[in-house]
């Protein structure tokens, strides 16, 4: 009996250790998916169009703020949902780049989810920028996004000039070098630099 309990036990490690790692190569495949060009062309706001109007209350002034309000210059909105690691992974990115472009460059996070939820993820972590609550997701359908986190770099009248997956730096760098039609690397980001001082 012993030997069966035992056996029973191993065989359920073996398979919750399966079904990790299972979720892992899946996460894996819709990264690098994700990241082709068909699926950063088919997914969100086709790339020449202007954002649809949207709203939603702040996070950190509980008001209602519309997209609108961002114009003037251009905006990085990038979607986040307080479960998903790599959006978490990707805040001290975030605070960086802010650091260094938010004088040219609206920082905005739209939250899919209520305040307790990211008041949890930020309960040890600060975030610079906005971040706009989406309890019922209705922007993200708005927007077109089904995985997060998802960006999209909106020019100064929000036509969106680049989109697709954001989890660090380097994916920053790239969205933000699509407003000058440079190619995804530094050099597009310190050109860019150049031309709007």
């Amino acid at each position: 009996m012993e030997i069966l309990f035992y056996s029973n036990l191993l065989l359920w490690i073996a398979v919750i250790f399966m079904m990790f790692t299972i979720f892992l190569i899946f996460r894996q495949f819709g990264s690098v998916y994700l990241s082709s060009r068909e699926a950063i062309t088919r997914d969100g706001i086709s790339i020449g169009d202007k954002i649809p109007e949207f709203s939603g209350k702040s996070y950190f002034s509980n008001e209602q703020i519309s997209i609108e309000s961002f114009y003037g210059k251009p905006t990085l909105i990038t979607f986040i949902s307080p479960g998903c690691k790599p959006c978490q992974e990707l805040i001290p990115e975030w605070n960086k780049a802010f650091m260094k472009y938010n004088e040219k460059i609206n920082f905005l996070f739209v939250g899919l989810g209520d305040r307790s939820g990211f008041s949890r993820v930020l309960e040890n972590k600060s975030l610079s920028g906005e971040l706009l609550l989406d309890e019922e997701r209705a922007v993200l359908t708005l927007c077109k996004v089904r995985v997060t986190p998802f960006a999209f770099i909106l020019d100064e009248k929000g036509t969106v000039k680049g989109k697709g997956l954001c989890n660090g730096m380097e994916h920053i760098i790239g969205l933000i070098s699509s407003l000058e039609g440079k190619s995804e690397s530094v050099e597009g980001i310190n050109l860019f630099e150049r031309t709007v001082k």
